[in-house]
C-alpha cells in the first residue's frame, strides 16, 4: 500500500490544495506490510450522501467533525476516491455489483419510481438495469460466504433488490440482531446530508440516536419533514465571511444560508456517525471489524452533485483497520466505486468473481493500483445528455458527445434550491460573473482538459494547447481502452434498450417461480428457468423469528414429512420477483 503520513489538524492551507498535496504525495515504502485482520473481519460501511471532502480530516477547517477526526486518526485517508457518476442512483449500482452503470443498463437517472415522469419522456415506464446473469449483488456474495449483511436503509440500486440481497433491510437494521458470533457486512446511509436537505429537514434522516435499531424506536415515512416553522435552525457559528464559497456559487445571502446548511448537515452526520462508533465500541467489536466512511458523490449544490468535474465525483474515504494499523496515514491510490465490492471480497478471504469490473485494492487479492478512474453522466431526469470521464492523479479528461447542449440543465428538483435560484436570476439579470456565467454557456467543447492541481474547480480547458497535446491523447486513449473492456449502453436509445432487456414485450418480464426436486440422496433443489435468477428461501417454523430469507446455494435439507413449510421465491436482477412458491 501506499501511505505516507499527515497529522489531523486543522488546516493551514485551502482546502483544494492540500487535497491536491494529499493526493499526489509520494507513494513511499511500497515494501511495508498491508494491514493484517482477521481471516473473516466484520465490514462496517457508514455512507453520507452528497458530500465533498469538506470535513477537517480531509483539510476544511469550517467545522471540526470530532468524530471523523477520531475515525481518521487510527484509520488511513483515501483523499483520491471517485464515484463513476455524479449522481446517487448510478452510483449505487456500482456500489451494489461492482459493474460500471453504463455497461449494466444503470446510467440513466433513473430508472425505477415516477412513472409519469418516465411515461412523458417516452419510455414505457419504470424499469430494472438487466446485469448480466452471473452478476450478484455484493452483499449477497457476502451472504453466501457466512455473513450477516444488513442494510439501513437506502437502496436505490437502479434495479429492485432481491430477497437474497440482505438479511435486514430499514431504518431498525443492525449488526445487533445477528446471531451470536456471526460476521456482519452492516451498512448504514447518513442521509441528512442529501441535495434535499439544504431546503428541508426530514424527520427519518434524524433517527441515528441510541437505540435506534430497537423495536420501540419511531419509524418515520419519506414525507415526514418538518413544517416551515419547526425546522431545527443551523446550529455551527461561522461567520459568514469564513463560510467557503466556490466561484462558481453567487455570493450572496441566501447562497450562504444554503452552505451554512451544507455545514450544519456535515455537524449532524458527524454525531451520527459518533453513535455507531460508540456502538461498535460498547459491543466490543472494534478490533474486529474494518470500518469504512465515505460519501456516494460529490457535493449537493449547483454545478456539484450530476456534474463529472471533481465537485461533483471525487469523494472523502476513511477506511481504519483492527488494531489501528497505520493510524492517521494516508493513502494515494486512485479508488473507483467498482472497486468497492471485489475490495470487501479480498477482505473477507474470498476471491472476486471474474465478472466484477473493479479491482481489489488490498487484501488477499490485492491488484496493482490502477492508473486512471473513470465516470459517466447520460440523462438526468427528464434531460438526455452524454459525457465520458477519465482522471489521473492531476488531469481530468471530459468527452462530451453532445456539444450542441448546454452544461446546465433545468431540473427542477434542483431549482428548490435558493443558490440555484439565485444563479438563475442573476443570470437572467445579467449580473453573474465569468466563472458563474461558464456553467451556463449553451454549447461543449467535443473534448475538455483540466489540469486539477493548478485549476481545482475546472475553469479552464487546455484541450487546444499544443503543451497538453501528449496528455489529451493519453486520457483519450485510456478512454477509449475503458469503453471497449466494459462496454457502453449510453449510445443505444433508452427506449429501444428497454425493449431489448424485456425482449420486445410491453413490460418488464417476470422471473420464473422456483421449482423444487430431489437429487440422488434426497436433498432439496430449488431451480428457476430464468437465468441469472436468485432463489431465496424459508423453512417454517424455523424461521419465523428470522428478519430476512435464507440464501439458496445448494441442495438442502428440511423436514417435509414432519409438517415443515417451504416458501421460496426467485428474481433476476432487472426483473421483476416472482410468486412466492409454497408447500411441496
Amino acid at each position: 500500500m501506499r501511505f505516507t503520513l499527515l497529522s489531523c489538524t486543522r488546516a493551514c492551507a485551502t482546502l483544494f490544495l492540500l487535497l491536491f498535496v494529499l493526493g499526489c504525495q509520494p507513494a513511499g515504502n511500497d515494501d511495508s506490510p498491508a494491514p493484517a485482520v482477521p481471516a473473516r473481519p466484520n465490514i462496517l460501511w457508514i455512507v453520507a450522501e452528497d458530500l465533498s471532502p469538506l470535513i477537517a480530516a480531509f483539510g476544511d477547517s469550517t467545522i471540526q467533525t470530532p468524530n471523523l477526526s477520531r475515525l481518521a486518526a487510527r484509520g488511513v485517508r483515501f483523499p483520491n476516491t471517485f464515484s463513476v457518476a455524479g449522481v446517487c442512483a448510478p452510483s449505487r449500482f456500482a456500489i451494489a455489483t461492482g459493474v460500471y452503470p453504463i455497461s449494466g443498463g444503470g446510467h440513466h437517472m433513473r430508472t425505477l419510481g415516477n412513472e409519469e415522469r418516465l411515461r412523458n419522456i417516452g419510455l414505457p415506464g419504470e424499469y430494472g438495469a438487466l446485469v448480466d446473469p452471473e452478476v450478484k449483488m455484493m452483499s449477497q456474495v457476502m451472504r453466501e460466504h457466512g455473513y450477516f449483511a444488513t442494510n439501513n436503509q437506502k437502496t436505490d440500486y437502479q434495479f429492485h433488490a432481491p430477497k437474497t440481497a440482505w438479511d435486514e433491510q430499514g431504518p431498525r437494521a443492525h449488526w445487533r440482531h445477528r446471531p451470536a458470533g456471526q460476521p456482519f457486512f452492516s451498512v448504514f446511509n447518513l442521509e441528512i446530508t442529501h441535495e434535499s436537505q439544504v431546503w428541508q429537514t426530514s424527520k427519518g434522516n434524524l433517527r441515528f440516536r441510541p437505540g435506534f435499531e430497537n423495536d420501540t424506536s419511531t419509524i418515520y415515512g419519506w414525507g415526514d419533514v418538518y413544517p416551515e416553522g419547526e425546522r431545527p435552525e443551523p446550529q455551527i457559528e461561522v461567520a459568514d465571511d469564513e463560510l467557503p464559497l466556490p466561484p462558481y456559487l453567487a455570493d450572496t445571502e441566501l447562497t450562504r444560508r444554503d452552505v451554512r446548511r451544507v455545514y450544519d448537515n456535515i455537524r449532524i452526520m458527524d454525531e451520527q456517525v459518533g453513535v455507531l462508533l460508540d456502538q461498535l465500541e460498547a459491543d466490543g467489536l472494534t478490533d474486529s471489524t474494518v470500518i469504512f466512511w465515505y460519501t456516494d458523490h460529490g457535493g449537493p449544490l449547483p454545478r456539484q452533485k450530476r456534474l463529472l468535474y471533481d465537485s461533483g465525483i471525487r469523494v472523502p474515504m476513511i477506511v481504519a483497520w483492527p488494531g489501528d494499523r497505520h493510524a492517521g496515514e494516508i493513502d494515494s491510490l486512485l479508488f473507483s466505486f467498482v472497486d468497492f465490492a471485489p475490495t470487501v471480497f479480498s477482505l473477507a478471504g474470498i476471491e472476486p468473481p471474474a465478472y466484477l469490473q473493479g479491482q481489489a485494492n488490498f487484501g488477499d487479492f490485492a491488484a496493482p493500483a490502477r492508473e486512471y478512474v473513470f465516470a459517466a453522466s447520460d440523462r438526468l431526469d427528464e434531460h438526455y445528455d452524454r459525457i465520458r470521464a477519465a482522471r489521473d492523479h492531476r488531469f481530468k479528461y471530459l468527452r462530451n458527445y453532445y456539444p450542441d447542449r448546454p452544461y446546465y440543465l433545468p431540473l427542477p428538483y434542483r431549482e428548490q434550491m435558493n443558490s440555484m435560484q439565485e444563479l438563475l436570476r442573476l443570470r437572467d439579470a445579467g449580473q453573474l460573473t465569468d466563472v458563474q456565467a461558464q456553467w451556463f454557456r449553451d454549447r461543449k467543447p467535443v473534448e475538455e482538459l483540466f489540469d486539477t492541481q493548478n485549476d481545482p474547480h475546472e475553469l479552464e480547458n487546455l484541450a487546444s494547447r499544443p503543451e497538453y497535446q501528449d496528455k489529451l491523447e493519453e486520457l483519450r486513449s485510456a478512454t477509449d481502452a475503458w469503453l471497449t473492456r466494459v462496454g457502453d449502453l449510453g449510445g443505444e436509445p433508452e427506449p429501444e434498450m428497454i425493449r431489448r432487456f424485456w425482449n420486445g414485450e410491453e413490460e418488464m418480464p417476470t422471473t420464473g417461480r422456483p421449482q423444487l426436486r430431489r437429487d440422488s440422496i434426497g436433498r432439496f433443489i430449488l431451480e428457476s428457468k430464468t437465468p441469472g435468477a436468485q432463489i431465496a428461501y424459508r423453512i417454517l417454523p424455523d424461521d419465523s423469528d428470522r428478519p430476512g430469507w435464507r440464501v439458496y446455494t445448494g441442495p438442502f435439507a428440511f423436514d417435509l414429512d414432519g409438517g415443515d413449510t417451504l416458501r421460496a421465491v426467485a428474481q433476476r436482477i432487472g426483473y421483476r420477483e416472482s410468486g412466492v412458491s409454497e408447500g411441496w
